[in-house]
């Protein structure tokens, strides 16, 4: 296909991904662990076959087609690489969007409700830039005529998306600042360390008798590297069965977050470089022989205070958000949403 072609194409696969997230089918920045317990309530199920979701509230209520919900559905699912589109990821797909039209129905009555306006400037802006997008505006009007959509309606939706944007920004304000002592700790907790570690595979659906086998071995390196003339890195290239073996186990730096919360909690807790964890740490990769290399240094405290201050806007942000959900009802078309919610 050639670049001129490509560029005509171009704006009618953008303009319907932008309509569809403008009309309410986003994901609303959801992901598993937040959507695990949803925070809504859950309806009586839709029977109506042209209705995926239905959500109300003080507000009044919101519809989403059954339609839109699997066009957004197949968006989100081509974003993801083959490997992740399991069935948990798939349900975890329903129920993002499920949480993000809920999530946008409560942000837009709760703007109105407030008052909050959207500056006419900007949402003009938008369009402009929209219409850039296409040859003439002739071609863009045929565009939005094909997704039974105008110019007008285009603008309501982006001066939705706009008042839900400067609620959100007004929300970000109702935080508490850290203080110093609050500083000091976050400094801390969050220092980057260095470590080595050997890995002995047993997954999570692995037989007894492989963990068993797993576990026994790695109590038994844990008693050889816990030596002081045994050379770990030996021991890692020799045993290890993850990445990291040709590297002496070698992990190089890295902060809590980067490590699943067994091996970070295991980490942390050593205080002196070339400590050994007491006992093997299992996570869902197997069995961990972990050894401190670097206890590092606190984070600087002018970085960890705005890093700091910025977690506890966007936490605010979803404490106000989720107290809203809280009065939302969500009912779903068993039929067409498979996300095996909780009722």
């Amino acid at each position: 296909m050639s670049l001129p072609t490509l560029s005509r194409l171009l704006p009618a696969v953008v303009l319907p991904a932008l309509i569809l997230s403008l009309a309410g089918c986003g994901s609303g920045n959801g992901t598993s662990s937040e959507t695990a317990d949803v925070p809504y309530q859950m309806g009586n199920a839709v029977s109506d076959s042209t209705v995926a979701l239905v959500v109300s509230s003080e507000y009044g209520s919101d519809t989403l087609t059954a339609q839109r919900y699997q066009q957004q559905v197949r968006m989100s699912m081509k974003r993801q690489a083959p490997g992740q589109q399991s069935e948990d990821q798939t349900q975890d797909t329903h129920r993002q969007l499920i949480r993000g039209f809920a999530r946008q129905h409560a942000l837009r009555g709760e703007a109105k409700a407030q008052g909050v306006e959207a500056d006419p400037a900007q949402v003009n802006a938008r369009v402009e830039k929209l219409k850039q997008r296409y040859e003439s505006e002739e071609q863009f009007r045929k565009q939005l005529a094909r997704n039974n959509m105008t110019i007008d309606s285009v603008r309501s939706l982006l001066a939705d998306q706009f008042r839900q944007q400067q609620l959100q920004r007004e929300m970000a304000q109702n935080f508490e600042e850290p203080s110093s002592e609050d500083v000091t700790a976050y400094s801390e907790e969050n220092r980057r360390i260095r470590a080595q570690h050997i890995l002995l595979k047993a997954g999570e659906n692995a037989p007894e008798s492989e963990v068993d086998s797993a576990r026994q071995a790695a109590t038994a390196l844990v008693d050889s590297a816990q030596m002081d003339d045994v050379d770990f890195a030996e021991l890692a290239r020799r045993h290890s069965q993850g990445p990291s073996a040709q590297k002496g186990g070698d992990l190089g730096f890295f902060t809590r977050d980067r490590m699943v919360d067994e091996f970070a909690e295991a980490a942390y807790a050593l205080s002196d470089s070339g400590d050994v964890a007491d006992e093997p740490v299992r996570t869902r990769f197997g069995f961990h022989v972990i050894r401190l290399t670097n206890a590092g240094e606190p984070m600087d405290t002018t970085k960890a205070r705005k890093q700091m201050t910025k977690e506890r806007r966007q936490q605010a942000v979803e404490d106000q958000i989720n107290a809203l959900l809280d009065d939302v009802t969500v009912r779903t078309n068993p039929d067409i949403v498979s996300a095996g919610l909780r009722k």
